[in-house]
């Protein structure tokens, strides 16, 4: 880039923000440093308006320790000066460093709480969100549809309705009701936290609805036993995304609709230029295990290998358990041993546990057995029913009693 010769750039410091804001669009800092020499080299770093734009530029584009020396060196600091470091903190996830640089703000404005909540919001710390937006509230401050949208999620995740509700009268208060997020937000939480009746009337007042207004009523319908209801907003859906078909996926297998369910993966995939993921491809498979379709289930498994889908975590285990419980427990137990165990739990150990058992085939199952970490009552029943059909009762006894001695919940 062609910087100005220093007689017009001396002159001209609004065609210095000029060339700063146009180095921040094109996110290009080796262009700011440039600008940067210039505005030393003529005097212009007296402008709080332009060192902002700098500071601005290199936290924008990853230079954040360029910009907090930038800061320091600020004789004089606006709150845009304070936010825009805040803001490159949070934005990195440097929450504690965020944190530092909040607690210093001589004057917090709406941009300064919402930029902290978000950052917590964002990094799972929603106990610490929403008591940034108590804070604010106390503080006088007006949350923004963006505090507002973060702290909701935040109350959504821990189902904290308290603080939810009180978020929801600052909707109310600002107007906000019509903002499909924000109505979003409020529906979720409202659908999260149990309270279908509000969610509800927060649905039905929504003027305007996009897919995710949808999927929380589905989702929350589905949490709540009632597939009919949930089967009938998904009918009345113009246009569904991923999540839609995973509700009704998840749901239907969870609730024992698991003919429904595989009919739904089989639409998806029929009907749809959709893929499936992980959430998809786990609940078709747990409902192929329920159904012991061991066909349709290799049918998934070809997909998953001729995709290279990573089948770890709850796709593997799933595998595991649709292969166990459909006949096919040394296909499971081969792929365990080509993946490897760290991270199946105890749902597939028990379920390949279980099809050794129901083979006679009592080595294994007590190899399976013996490598679970924390066996939960299905397991130790599976083990010692596995002992009694094979007539091996004094293990039975032995297992049986070892673990009303060792736990506190009986088997029996």
């Amino acid at each position: 880039m062609d910087i100005p010769n220093p007689p017009y750039f001396s002159c001209h410091s609004d065609s210095c923000a000029h060339l700063l804001q146009t180095s921040l669009k094109s996110r290009d800092p080796i262009k700011g440093k440039s600008i940067h020499a210039q505005m030393l080299k003529l005097g212009l770093t007296f402008s709080v308006y332009l060192m902002n734009n700098l500071m601005n530029l290199y936290a924008k584009t990853g230079f954040l320790l360029d910009a907090h020396d930038l800061f320091n060196e600020m004789p004089v600091k606006t709150t845009f000066s304070w936010n825009t470091i805040l803001s490159g903190y949070a934005k990195q996830g440097k929450l504690e460093k965020a944190h530092q640089v909040f607690d210093l703000i001589p004057v917090r404005d709406s941009v300064s709480w919402t930029t902290i909540i978000v950052g917590y919001n964002q990094m799972g710390r929603f106990e610490d969100a929403m008591k940034a937006f108590v804070d604010m509230v106390n503080d006088k401050v007006l949350p923004t549809q963006f505090t507002l949208t973060n702290v909701l999620a935040s109350c959504a995740a821990t189902g904290s309705r308290g603080v939810g509700t009180k978020a929801h009268s600052f909707v109310v208060k600002l107007g906000l009701h019509a903002c499909v997020p924000v109505a979003n937000s409020l529906l979720n939480m409202y659908a999260k936290t149990g309270d279908l009746e509000m969610a509800k009337v927060i649905f039905d007042r929504m003027k305007l609805r996009n897919t995710s207004s949808w999927n929380a009523m589905i989702s929350l319908h589905m949490n709540c036993g009632r597939v009919d209801l949930a089967l009938a907003q998904f009918e009345l859906m113009s246009a569904r995304d991923i999540v839609s078909w995973n509700s009704m996926i998840a749901g239907c297998n969870q609730h024992g609709f698991d003919n429904e369910a595989l009919q739904f993966f089989s639409s998806m995939l029929k009907d749809t230029s959709l893929k499936p993921d992980k959430f998809s491809l786990a609940s078709a498979l747990s409902t192929c295990a329920n159904l012991e379709r061991l066909n349709f289930g290799k049918q998934i498994h070809g997909y998953i290998v001729r995709t290279m889908f990573d089948a770890s975590g709850a796709v593997g285990n799933a595998l595991i358990s649709m292969y166990a419980k459909s006949g096919g427990v040394e296909t499971a137990r081969r792929i365990i041993e080509q993946s490897g165990i760290s991270d199946l739990d105890v749902i597939a150990f028990t379920a390949l546990l279980d099809g050794y058992v129901k083979l006679g085939d009592i080595t294994p199952a007590r190899q399976i057995f013996n490598s679970l970490k924390d066996p939960d009552v299905v397991a130790w029943t599976a083990m010692i029913v596995g002992y009694v059909q094979n007539g091996l009762n004094n293990d039975a006894v032995e297992e049986s009693t070892f673990h009303k001695i060792n736990f506190v919940n009986p088997l029996i």
